[in-house]
């Protein structure tokens, strides 16, 4: 840090600006080598971030906790880190995440419609898209090959908080009670630059 101020005296605010400076660096340094291990270092970091905050957002909206995220939510510090990831924001106030979402639903929307099926969007909340298969692709084998191989490819490339994708049984019965646990679903994290 021999160009930077001391750790202590910089303003919350101000640390991602002084790491941003420092990966620009170390982006732009002449061996590839160390602007491919710096690039790989800040994925991981990413990816151990989004995905941890997201379970934590996650825990508390489960234990009906919206009056805490929304308090959070307005906090200078623990409020910038979660909107960061456009986490802890209100279910159907975040357009800028859905309309990243509806932009790759309508880039797979004619692939999914040329085997008569549609893709309904349920909700999007912190980072979690849960999406209903109509038509013909309710209930169909091959819808989870073309979610995993289409949907949540372009959602990845449109959305960078993008972290998992859910199908939601549209004839299923209404949700289980509140202190019965969700089943875990599978993670995946995602690795790759974020579009800026």
């Amino acid at each position: 840090m021999s160009d930077y101020q001391a750790v202590d005296q910089v303003s919350y605010p101000q640390v991602m600006v002084v790491v941003g400076q420092i990966a620009e660096e170390l982006l732009s340094h002449p061996d590839h080598t160390v602007r491919d291990q710096t690039e790989e270092m800040l994925d991981w970091i990413d990816a151990f971030h989004r995905e941890g905050l997201g379970r934590l957002v996650e825990l508390v909206r489960n234990w009906r906790g919206e009056i805490f995220l929304d308090s959070v939510a307005r906090d200078d510090i623990a409020g910038t880190l979660l909107s960061t990831y456009d986490l802890g924001v209100a279910p159907g106030t975040d357009t800028s995440a859905e309309d990243a979402v509806a932009e790759a639903l309508e880039e797979i929307r004619p692939f999914v419609e040329s085997h008569g099926g549609t893709i309904a969007v349920d909700s999007v909340v912190d980072g979690v898209v849960k999406v209903q298969m109509l038509g013909s692709c309710d209930g169909c084998p091959s819808s989870t090959a073309t979610l995993t191989g289409g949907v949540e490819r372009s959602l990845r490339e449109h959305w960078p908080n993008f972290r998992r994708l859910e199908v939601v049984d549209p004839n299923a019965e209404a949700e289980a009670p509140a202190a019965q646990a969700p089943a875990e679903p599978v993670q995946l994290l995602q690795i790759g630059r974020k579009k800026t």
